[in-house]
């Protein structure tokens, strides 16, 4: 199997990064998805990584052409809206890739597109800001995807990986991908949700001990209700986290602080507001994050209502 056209739904940071790696290897054969206004301004604008401008071919929801990989990178309150948009140019083999944050997209969409192969999904040491039509980027980003185990990798996690190393995206595959989705939600839910409150960068948080404290008391909660749920994230888990966070660009803003800052509804309800849902569930306290996310409602309210 081999992929030869690709289309993504989502133009904010992490698609961009990607977008301009996909569009550099296939050309005309890359494409976002994109419908009205949005459609008229990327084609006209296009994008900026580092820099360097690109501007891909943009395809409507009604142009009725399949695409071999549709990778999405929405927020997951636009998900939604976004699978409508791809629904017509879903082909009865496209494969499925989300970049979404949390963990739940995967199951959404693959509810959706049931006979499909919705792979799990994640991006990395990201440490991309986006203003206006300019992204920047400056870590080693890494994607993270694959069936829910891979001790054997499928014709069709193959043949992403095939391509992602074409385009000379990092990438990974792990046995289990639902302990490295989980991995990273307790990443967004330590790091995202603390710089979001202290408007902090990353490397203001590294430097801060008493942030550094919060993001890991966050997370610790996390790891607990992992093994309330049977997930487990253990030590392993933990220092690949760690790792993560050591390795962001200073200067490097995350996503939820950027919405912040943008006075933008944000993901909040897809990371602590999940874990506490979950966490009461199995009976389990997470006292820290019911007030990162009561802090951050507040903080939403007061510019969305």
């Amino acid at each position: 199997m081999q992929i030869k056209n690709v289309a993504m739904i989502g133009a904010g940071a992490i698609g961009g990064v990607y977008a301009y790696s996909l569009h550099k290897l296939l050309g005309d054969n890359f494409a976002f998805i994109a419908n009205g206004k949005r459609k008229e301004r990327l084609e006209k604008e296009g994008l900026y990584l580092n820099g360097e401008h690109f501007n891909p071919k943009v395809v409507s929801s009604d142009e009725g052409t399949t695409f071999d990989l549709i990778i999405v990178s929405v927020k997951n309150y636009q998900l939604q809206s976004a699978i409508e948009n791809m629904r017509n140019l879903v082909g009865e083999n496209t494969i499925i890739l989300t970049l979404l944050n949390g963990i739940s997209a995967r199951d959404v969409l693959q509810e959706e597109f049931k006979d499909n192969n919705v792979l799990y999904g994640l991006a990395i040491k990201i440490d991309a800001v986006k203003v206006g039509n300019k992204i920047t980027q400056n870590s080693k980003a890494i994607i993270q995807f694959g069936d829910k185990y891979n001790k054997t990798m499928s014709e069709e996690v193959l043949a992403v990986k095939n391509l992602l190393n074409d385009a000379k995206i990092n990438n990974q595959v792990f046995e289990d991908m639902i302990k490295t989705v989980w991995t990273k939600w307790m990443l967004n839910i330590g790091l995202n949700q603390v710089s979001a409150i202290s408007g902090a960068t990353y490397g203001v948080i590294k430097n801060t001990p008493e942030l550094l404290s919060l993001v890991n008391k966050a997370m610790t909660e996390v790891m607990e209700v992992s093994k309330a749920c049977n997930i487990n994230l253990g030590d392993e888990n933990w220092a690949s986290v760690q790792d993560v966070i050591d390795s962001l660009d200073g200067d490097g803003k995350t996503s939820l602080l950027q919405d912040v800052e943008n006075k933008r509804k944000t993901e909040v309800e897809y990371f602590s507001g999940t874990l506490i849902k979950i966490a009461k569930e199995h009976n389990v306290e997470v006292p820290v994050n019911e007030v990162l996310y009561n802090f951050i409602k507040a903080k939403e309210r007061n510019y969305t209502d």
